[in-house]
């Protein structure tokens, strides 16, 4: 039934993106983009930086950062939409590049003496003030810049490299999910799409048939995912070392996190330890699924198996009146911000899905530039819901900061921030969701969904991002060299994490399927960072509800003018101490772990 159920209710037609927000006609486009790259050629070429005219370039510099992010937006929707629109992706690559250059040029102008040492009376007398963190932190990173025709150089050739690695990625998974497997009643499932579907199957020998033949129709190719992860990882750490970094890691962890190579690996050591609190919710959830089937064993593919309630799919309009609901607690302004973007009339959603559209879910914007809501598709089930929630939360933090007017390169920053506020608004969604149910297994389902949303976050990104440290760290030292080396990874850590891994060796090969590591290499590690900030400002939410939207949408709105560990202080009052965000994580999985305990001890 969810798979014939239309969430549109025959008015598809009515959620179209309008484009037009963007540029008013395709000609408008690339007439406005062939002046604009004249202009960033000229400006690139204008060796002009000293103090008199330093603003002066620096607001030129912002509006031409608005304007390529424009385009690039613009193209990119269109291959999102069509990812056979070769053009358009062109296109998109080759004005990021053009951005790219554009930042090493100024980067570089930067870095010179005479601004290098700008003092507090200087950046008064020029009115500098509001370039203040962009220049502290270009002239902080100076070990890592390269001439902005090395940057050029780079980024054509590594580019190329990495994109051809993705390709190879794509197109080997596109042809898996052609085949089809059979169970033993001759049904026909296929591995890619219908994975979910199997393992919801009542029949346990479906079930485990079809997981298995799932896991099998990848390991088969075993050897060239594991390639093209060990050819990732080799040229990443190539790249990375070009910059001064010692690997890709170190690269990565700065760049999107802020923090060391060796702060992240006391993280992941850390949440090793706490290991037990998520094997005790397994054993929660494992018990569960005895009683109710009357299985004497359970397996990892037995655990999704829809119990004594499952929800039926949501209409958008359903969907839409939900979320609004749960955000309640964010404010006013926050939730006619996200009512308004949900409004299928306003044109800035792109979600009705299609047959060659990229499988992306993404909240686009950028200040002075228009707010999209793009996914691949929209189902009306409570995942698909979730991605709304998370993916809308995006948007509307860009547009937050738009609307307040910030120097546009400080709506870039921690990556793990952006993530924290779409985590955020999933648990809300989730307490939403079970504070409505009136049964004790509806609320069941919903609480059951929020331990796992925090057990994706928190423990399979922990899982992952120590899978990853590994996998380039092993790179490096020349002891991951083939696809055994890379079982042996995955083998050793996940025997630390899951309760049914070690019984099941047809799980060898499932870091295949984890799309981030070739799509977007050491990114994992992004939303366990998230993870615990969402948790800790779910806490205050629930300490000061009063207060919490006031400060909160006053931290949206700043953007990202001083470090994650300073905003985070000045607007919501605690600091990354991570041994105590992990205790709070922590905790908050063990209460849901026992209230979910308790609603299936309900008497019936």
């Amino acid at each position: 039934m969810a798979q014939n159920f239309d969430p549109f209710e025959g008015k598809s037609s009515q959620y179209q993106l309008d484009l037009s927000r963007y540029f008013i006609t395709p000609k408008e486009e690339l007439n406005t983009l062939n002046v604009l790259l004249d202009s960033v050629k000229k400006f690139e070429n204008n060796t002009a930086w000293d103090l008199p005219v330093l603003a002066e370039r620096l607001d030129q510099y912002e509006h031409f950062s608005v304007e390529l992010t424009r385009h690039i937006l613009y193209e990119r929707l269109l291959y999102y939409d069509n990812k056979n629109d070769t053009a358009a992706r062109k296109r998109m690559n080759y004005d990021n590049n053009v951005a790219s250059e554009l930042r090493a040029t100024v980067n570089l102008a930067l870095t010179q003496k005479e601004l290098s040492t700008l003092t507090e009376a200087e950046i008064n007398q020029f009115h500098l003030d509001r370039f203040r963190y962009l220049i502290a932190t270009i002239q902080n990173n100076t070990s890592h810049m390269l001439p902005v025709a090395g940057t050029k150089i780079i980024n054509e050739l590594a580019g190329s490299v990495l994109d051809r690695l993705d390709d190879r990625y794509d197109a080997l998974m596109d042809d898996i999910n052609k085949n089809l497997i059979f169970d033993s009643i001759g049904k026909k499932f296929n591995p890619g799409i219908r994975i979910a579907a199997i393992r919801h199957n009542k029949n346990a020998y479906i079930r485990e048939t079809g997981a298995k033949a799932f896991l099998d129709a990848y390991a088969q190719h075993e050897e060239v995912f594991a390639a093209t992860l060990i050819d990732i990882a080799n040229e990443e750490n190539a790249l990375a070392r070009l910059y001064n970094y010692p690997d890709a890691p170190a690269r990565m962890y700065d760049k999107r996190l802020q923090v060391s190579e060796d702060s992240v690996k006391g993280l992941l050591n850390e949440l090793n330890q706490h290991a037990g609190v998520l094997k005790t919710y397994q054993q929660v959830q494992a018990e569960q699924v005895k009683r109710v089937t009357g299985l004497l064993q359970i397996h990892s593919w037995d655990m999704d198996l829809p119990l004594n309630y499952t929800p039926l799919p949501q209409t958008f309009a359903s969907a839409r009146k939900s979320i609004i609901q749960a955000l309640q607690p964010l404010g006013k302004d926050y939730v006619n911000h996200f009512a308004d973007l949900l409004d299928p009339t306003q044109g800035k959603l792109d979600i009705t899905g299609g047959k060659s559209r990229v499988t992306d879910y993404t909240g686009l914007g950028y200040p002075g530039v228009p707010i999209t809501l793009y996914m691949k598709s929209f189902s009306g089930e409570t995942g698909s819901i979730r991605v709304l929630i998370h993916e809308g939360g995006h948007s509307i933090h860009r547009l937050l900061m738009s609307e307040n007017h910030i120097v546009p390169t400080n709506s870039s920053g921690p990556n793990f921030l952006f993530e924290s506020f779409a985590i955020l608004n999933e648990f809300l969604l989730l307490d939403e969701l079970t504070n409505s149910s009136r049964s004790s297994d509806s609320k069941a389902f919903y609480t059951k969904a929020f331990i796992d949303d925090l057990d994706d976050q928190l423990f399979t990104c922990a899982e992952e991002g120590t899978f990853e440290q590994g996998i380039y760290d092993g790179v490096s030292a020349g002891k991951i060299k083939n696809q055994k080396d890379i079982d042996s990874l995955y083998a050793g850590i996940m025997n630390k994490y899951d309760l049914f891994f070690k019984d099941e060796p047809e799980r060898h090969a499932e870091w295949i399927n984890k799309r981030l590591l070739y799509d977007d290499p050491i990114y994992n590690v992004n939303y366990l960072y998230a993870s615990l900030v969402a948790c800790k400002l779910y806490e205050l939410l629930h300490k000061d509800p009063e207060n919490f939207a006031i400060h909160y949408n006053a931290l949206l709105r700043n953007g990202f003018n001083a470090s994650a560990d300073d905003l985070l202080q000045k607007f919501m009052g605690f600091r990354m101490d991570e041994t105590q965000m992990v205790e709070g994580a922590v905790g908050l999985m063990r209460k849901k772990t026992t209230d979910l305990k308790l609603l299936y001890n309900q008497p019936k």
